[in-house]
């Protein structure tokens, strides 16, 4: 997936560079209020302090700008092959359409762009304290088989804040595809094997884990593979086929702060004929309320709302990214 032309060249937005002395995942705040402060302290676990919020969205203008961008795909592909034979023609258009921008690429993509302008939902807890994190980290689930005993395998991927959705598309189709080959499936390939060792080492490593979220510092290789270190879990359930949504809980461990599940982007029914085409999609979101209050999450889902209703944004980077101090 190629950007345009005109985002090849542009510069990136500022980013706050992590500082000596810090968490691996993120920074101490200091400006929220003291009441925020003593949230962790009188609600203890994660789960138990869970807002949650589901709403369905108008999703028209999202087909719209997905249809435009793979028709602007495919006249690419064809315009390039223009000196092709029929056989290298259609390899070449097979390939691609592969690539084509999916309803999956846009919400990763949106996602990502709420997080970076409402920096409070990538606040995390631990120990009491109230920290940023220092990128944008979705963890989510790609199935390599559509079938009951289909494997499954969660992963995460890094954004930088100012992302596009080119600069999205490019970083998760390469990590997709090879989760489905299995060619690139680290999270499983490591899961795999730490299963097999007795339950009494597994639990002590799951403790020893635990203990490093709390204390800030980590072996690599361990948090590399800790799934539940994310700014927030995405779930994708219009993959499946799955239009209404369910509400999802958070987990204890880890720092996941917000999980949220997409349902299907379906066609609104009309007794109208000849009335335009209408869809909508339901979305969850689940959050920790120690990190931030509802008021801040509903305004969030307003900027949600403003990016669905003109998804053009997404084509470039943020030029300024607020940032949480």
């Amino acid at each position: 997936m190629k950007e345009s032309n005109d985002l090849k060249d542009e510069s990136r937005s500022y980013k706050r560079e992590k500082q000596k002395g810090e968490r691996w995942d993120g920074y101490l705040i200091r400006s929220t209020s003291s009441f925020q402060k003593l949230m962790p302290y009188l609600m203890n676990t994660r789960d138990g302090s869970s807002i949650y919020f589901k709403n369905t969205f108008d999703a028209t203008r999202i087909v719209e700008y997905l249809n435009k961008k793979n028709e602007e795909l495919n006249e690419k592909v064809f315009n390039n092959s223009s000196d092709c034979n029929t056989a290298d023609i259609q390899e070449n258009f097979n390939s691609k359409l592969s690539e084509k921008y999916t309803y999956n690429h846009f919400f990763m993509t949106a996602i990502t762009r709420v997080i970076a302008m409402r920096p409070h939902l990538n606040r995390f807890i631990a120990g009491k304290k109230i920290y940023q994190r220092h990128n944008i980290e979705l963890a989510y689930v790609v199935k390599k088989q559509f079938s009951d005993d289909g494997e499954e395998s969660v992963t995460i991927s890094k954004f930088e804040r100012d992302s596009n959705i080119y600069d999205v598309v490019k970083i998760l189709n390469p990590v997709i595809n090879g989760v489905k080959d299995g060619s690139d499936d680290e999270h499983g390939d490591f899961l795999n094997t730490f299963l097999k060792f007795p339950s009494f080492i597994v639990s002590f490593v799951v403790t020893l884990m635990n203990f490093f979220i709390v204390l800030g510092h980590c072996p690599v290789f361990l948090r590399k593979m800790d799934v539940m270190q994310c700014s927030a879990f995405v779930s994708n359930l219009g993959s499946i086929d799955l239009a209404t949504v369910p509400i999802h809980h958070l987990y204890d461990r880890g720092t996941c702060s917000v999980f949220i599940t997409v349902g299907k982007v379906r066609k609104v029914k009309s007794d109208h004929v000849g009335a335009s085409k209408k869809y909508e999609v339901e979305i969850s979101v689940t959050m920790d309320e120690r990190v931030t209050d509802g008021f801040y999450l509903i305004n969030s889902l307003k900027v949600l709302q403003e990016i669905l209703n003109d998804p053009e944004q997404l084509n470039k980077r943020l030029k300024e990214v607020p940032m949480d101090v």
